[in-house]
């Protein structure tokens, strides 16, 4: 293997990846190290990738029971976990396979699988587990994508929850599932959790500590949500923590907590116990963070909306600075760094983590970009809102999915669009011309003369638009 490369990269993910591909195929000289030795991070081998995979297996099975709304006859057993689990592994295989001629194709770029740290800011010691050898390279810029990992509740009990990689992983989820569940955290990948598993045919209660699931979300839009998964029988308790999880005779679990409001005791049995109260930013002990001089804190690597850390040749983006834990925001991060190390510090692309969609892929789907009209308000921007229903599109009424609302927030001071919420059918499809709006800063009155295919629930935009 070289010792000097124009680039190295730690961590294979969304954060690393892109960066590293471009920058290759610029004629520059790439090292990667990854633990698993192929791109996708966290992401593909037990995230985004197989639980939507999963989600879609449990809408098709919701789809089936309302056959009849279609004028089908049609019956569906209870999910088979073991077929559903084959199905969501082809496709991380199938992916894993894609990325492996992405990197067979791209000449400059060199894959380890394994660990880098710092030596000192321009040396990293590579610990290839394939050759079983420890080299020390040199890079002239380095990005560091080591991403995020499971956040752990430090409460006793904790070594028997599950977490994403028992339901998810390739080839390594679990085999069979419990007939009910407790799931740890509202937030969005607790409330796709909850979806999912309920229209698996489990039953679930979803425990949230704050005053609603989704904190942070529309609270219109959250209404929504929480009423629809209470019909779709998720039990939903908000204002809970949790203080403990007791395996209990008969092979269940007892968790154990306190209302927030009031400090009552609570309890339930289930058995089984999934937390998702969010992912942090993996830096390991050994990275050697110090020995580079980069500085970071209890959110992640600090850097700027360029991607640069306080040394200036190291970058950091993705779930390892912790703006925005999002797989598209490390892409987009990725790029940034990208552009900034092609054009040695001269790039004017920046990274704004409120312009990056939020989706929720529940049942009902739901989406959030730019600011809520709280959060404008709370920000000192006057602000009014437009709401349209989703149900008097065409498409939701083809496909029988006619609740929920898509909501635009105007600036009061030049009429731009600074926020859009949605919740219905094609809530996360959306956010893409959302996303558009609010990064361009359109008004109303330029998204109204466009024109969306008819029928799509796209028609939702244009049409609130012209009515304003």
């Amino acid at each position: 293997m070289n010792k000097i490369f124009d680039v190295v990269v730690i961590g294979g993910g969304g954060g690393g990846y892109p960066a590293a591909l471009r920058i290759a195929h610029s004629g520059r000289s790439v090292l990667m190290i990854d633990e698993k030795g192929n791109l996708g991070g966290n992401c593909l081998f037990e995230g985004c990738v197989p639980s939507k995979a999963v989600r879609e297996a449990a809408a098709l099975a919701v789809k089936i029971r309302g056959a009849e709304y279609f004028g089908l006859d049609a019956e569906i057993e209870l999910p088979h976990w073991d077929r559903i689990r084959s199905y969501k592994d082809r496709i991380q295989t199938y992916r894993y396979a894609q990325h492996r001629n992405e990197i067979e194709e791209t000449a400059l770029l060199t894959m380890v699988r394994g660990v880098g740290r710092f030596v000192s800011d321009h040396e990293i010691a590579v610990e290839d587990w394939d050759r079983e050898t420890t080299d020390v390279v040199t890079g002239h810029d380095i990005i560091i994508a080591t991403g995020s990992e499971v956040r752990s509740l430090s409460i006793p009990g904790a070594e028997y929850l599950w977490h994403s990689h028992h339901l998810f992983a390739w080839h390594e989820a679990v085999r069979e599932m419990p007939l009910d569940i407790v799931i740890l955290g509202g937030g969005y990948i607790g409330v796709e959790t909850a979806s999912m598993l309920s229209a698996l045919g489990l039953h679930v209660t979803l425990l949230e500590m704050a005053p609603s699931i989704l904190p942070g979300m529309d609270q219109d839009l959250v209404k929504v949500m929480a009423g629809h998964m209470t019909q779709r029988g998720v039990r939903i308790e908000t204002g809970v923590r949790v203080e403990a999880v007791a395996r209990v005779p008969g092979g269940q679990y007892r968790v154990t907590g306190r209302r927030v409001f009031g400090n009552r005791s609570a309890e339930w049995l289930t058995q089984q116990v999934f937390q998702a109260v969010g992912r942090v930013p993996s830096l390991p002990p050994d990275l050697g963070l110090e020995k580079a001089g980069v500085a970071y804190g209890p959110k992640g690597i600090m850097v700027d909306d360029h991607m640069r850390t306080n040394v200036p040749h190291i970058y950091a983006p993705g779930d390892v600075n912790g703006l925005s834990m999002l797989f598209h925001s490390a892409v987009r991060m990725s790029e940034i760094a990208a552009q900034e190390i092609l054009r040695h510090g001269h790039s004017d692309d920046a990274f704004n983590p409120k312009e990056m969609p939020e989706t929720v892929f529940a049942d009902p789907e739901a989406m959030s970009v730019g600011m809520t009209a709280d959060e404008a308000r709370g920000a000192g921007i006057r602000v009014w809102e437009e709401t349209r229903p989703m149900g008097v599109e065409a498409k939701a009424q083809i496909m029988g999915n006619t609740e929920g609302f898509f909501k635009m927030v105007i600036s009061r001071q030049n009429g731009e669009i600074i926020g859009v919420q949605a919740v219905g059918i094609d809530a996360a499809n959306l956010s893409s011309i959302a996303q558009v709006a609010v990064r361009l800063g359109l008004t109303p009155r330029d998204l109204g003369r466009m024109t969306f295919a008819h029928p799509t629930q796209f028609e939702v935009i244009d049409r609130l638009a012209r009515s304003i």
